[in-house]
């Protein structure tokens, strides 16, 4: 029996020797997972604007920064203007004849009311107490054997028509002892007759009527 020798292919064995990188199939899957992993953890990033060079391309990319994303300061408060002390607002009740007197004088000397009224009591005030005795009368019958009636009581000058004045807290404390000085306590009782005596023009000479 004759036996031959075959030649039998040689095995390849080069995969043995220098093995293919582990996980080769699953690289993709692998990359993307990482990638994924990577864009989550990461804080996003403010939005970007290519910059394009004048042959078209685009060469880079820089942040957009937008007046939204920008830190906004508070505003401060101005502080207000200090609250100014209200003036107390008094009145004078005088005759139409007396009212018409006032605001002629007051438009011709370009003044206010308190300074129309300030200027005739210190231009009367060694006379206030002659004033106010001249200008008293009563509307009732007196009987000598009997007091007047003080609410019958009236001055010349006085009336119903109202004139507005607002002085300081000092001024009204003068005006007030001033009326306390001549007996009156009410302020429009005592300055009505002065104003009549002061004001130019012609002067209440009867009891006041409505």
């Amino acid at each position: 029996m004759n036996l031959r020798q075959q030649d039998v292919p040689a095995e390849d064995l080069s995969d043995l020797a220098g093995p293919g990188t582990r996980g080769a199939g699953l690289a993709g899957l692998v990359g993307d997972q990482a990638a994924t992993t990577t864009r989550n953890d990461q804080a996003p990033s403010a939005p970007t604007r290519a910059v394009e060079t004048a042959g078209g391309a685009t060469i880079a990319a820089v942040p957009d920064i937008r007046e939204d994303a920008q830190t906004v300061r508070p505003r401060t408060r101005k502080p207000g203007r200090p609250r100014t002390r209200v003036k107390p607002t008094t009145a004078v009740y005088v005759s139409p004849g007396v009212k018409q007197r006032f605001e002629a004088y007051r438009h011709k000397r370009k003044v206010t009311n308190l300074q129309v009224v300030l200027e005739a009591i210190r231009s009367k005030h060694g006379e206030l107490a002659e004033i106010i005795r001249e200008s008293t009368f009563n509307t009732a019958p007196v009987n000598p054997l009997f007091p007047a009636d003080p609410s019958a009581v009236r001055y010349l000058g006085g009336g119903s028509v109202q004139i507005s004045f607002s002085p300081t807290a000092e001024q009204e404390a003068v005006i007030d002892r001033i009326g306390a000085d001549l007996g009156i306590d009410t302020r429009s009782t005592w300055i009505a007759p002065v104003l009549n005596a002061f004001l130019p023009g012609r002067k209440d000479s009867g009891p006041a009527r409505d």
